[in-house]
């Protein structure tokens, strides 16, 4: 009974010099307590579940900018937990801040289905590096702190690195903490699972939140690469349909450049993309010059091919480049869902690509056979006897050619030969016989020259 009592007293006195939050669906805690000593430490302890990617309470403000948070996530291994410090000078990632000095106490890792972390913060937890914000410090006097609190997504994310990449919040919120009466606590703080908020109070709370402008982007060239631009090309060779291909290629661009736009601002939102050196984002502004350069040269075919009604070299370049961006704009469609952190959807849109990739070569070899099949019916059709149709014989010619004559050999030839009389010219006497010399003789009567 006395041991009981005793017990109760002792958790009641730690309470007393902690200040506890639990947030309203209590995945999330957090606990505060400063040591009534000279030095700068404080102890604190975050406990949520692992089901969560990651877990941060900001101290000293109640808002992002500003802030010094306190990030907990899984290690690589997921058998323990990584603290990461970091300190937030926007509305985007928090970036690390290395010179925060601390010691993991025991009792932190994974407990059950929780992460855990107890710690004490030696160097550079009631001042930090504010830039331009109001803040940059916890006053460890006050009664009514601010804090802020947010939760990932609900991932298998692990890291080692303090400086990992996280995805955005699906939950965040501000809370008030007392700070004052904490003062002179000699030990570090408690969590438990049936911990209250002490000291503490919620001011308000936002849940289910999203990235908007990642999840515009993604389908905005998703839809655009993916789907459209080979719509597109396809739809140049389909007879009655070709008109379309411009319309179908102009609403790619144009949905491609929204992309792009949403891309830009999504990028400015996150640490590994505000420097604008990713893969994905080079990769993505060749493409985007493709794909203007691609443009250029259709309306350039297309204007001196009305003149000449001929192929041009615009088309075929056109062509070439055409291939290039769907092949690379695919490609770097992977390279995007990486950068986001994405792996679901890379993984669904390989599935749907590959799907994609053996539907359009069965439905290619299925018409080449059947091509093939008809082309080759059609020629035995035309070398067998003729069963089919007759046509009329009005339609028939009515003299059929004959047949070209044999050759003969030439020993087997008679040509007739027969003399043809010649008839006496002016100046030829009538004693003159054939093939005597037209030259008179000596002494005979002369002609003029002109009439030999």
């Amino acid at each position: 009974m006395r041991l009981g009592l005793t017990a109760a007293l002792a958790a009641a006195a730690a309470s007393a010099l902690q200040s506890t939050f639990v947030s309203p669906n209590r995945d999330l805690a957090f606990a505060l307590s400063v040591p009534d000593t000279d030095n700068t430490d404080i102890f604190f302890s975050i406990r949520a579940p692992i089901s969560y990617s990651w877990a941060a309470v900001g101290l000293g403000s109640d808002d992002m900018k500003g802030a010094l948070f306190l990030i907990i996530y899984r290690n690589k291994h997921r058998d323990n937990v990584t603290l990461s410090p970091r300190l937030a000078y926007g509305n985007y990632e928090p970036q690390h801040y290395p010179d925060m000095q601390y010691d993991v106490l025991p009792g932190s890792g994974i407990v059950g289905d929780h992460m855990v972390l107890n710690a004490r913060c030696t160097q550079h937890c009631r001042s930090w590096p504010a830039a331009d914000s109001n803040s940059g410090y916890m006053d460890v006097s006050s009664a009514s702190g601010k804090a802020v609190f947010a939760l990932g997504p609900r991932t298998g994310f692990g890291s080692d690195s303090p400086a990992a990449d996280l995805q955005f919040h699906r939950e965040f919120g501000v809370f008030s903490i007392d700070i004052k009466r904490t003062l002179g606590a000699p030990d570090p703080p408690e969590l438990r699972d049936d911990s209250e908020s002490v000291g503490t109070s919620l001011d308000y709370r936002r849940t289910d939140r999203r990235e908007p402008r990642s999840s515009l982007h993604g389908s905005f060239m998703v839809f655009s690469v993916v789907f459209l631009l080979p719509v597109g090309a396809a739809l140049r060779s389909s007879g009655r349909w070709a008109r379309f291909h411009s319309l179908c290629q102009s609403m790619a661009v144009l949905i491609m450049l929204a992309g792009v736009a949403t891309g830009v601002l999504a990028s400015l939102r996150f640490q590994r993309s505000r420097n604008f050196r990713a893969h994905h984002q080079i990769i993505g502004f060749i493409v985007v010059g493709f794909v203007l350069a691609q443009l250029v040269l259709g309306f350039l075919h297309q204007r001196k091919m009305r003149k000449t009604n001929l192929p041009t070299n615009y088309g075929r370049y056109h062509r070439y480049l055409g291939v290039t961006i769907i092949i690379f704009g695919v490609l770097n469609a992977f390279f995007g869902f990486d950068l986001a952190l994405d792996y679901k959807m890379g993984y669904t849109l390989c599935g749907f690509v590959i799907i994609s990739v053996f539907l359009v070569l069965f439905l290619y070899l299925s018409r080449r056979g059947v091509r093939g099949r008809r082309q080759r019916q059609t020629a035995s059709a035309a070398d067998g006897p003729s069963t089919g149709y007759q046509p009329q014989p009005w339609r028939e010619e009515p003299n059929p050619p004959d047949a070209p004559p044999s050759y003969e050999a030439a020993s087997s030839q008679y040509i007739s030969l027969q003399p043809v009389p010649s008839r006496a010219s002016p100046w030829r006497g009538s004693d003159v016989k054939d093939g005597e010399d037209d030259q008179p003789a000596l002494g005979g009567l002369q002609r003029p020259r002109e009439f030999t």
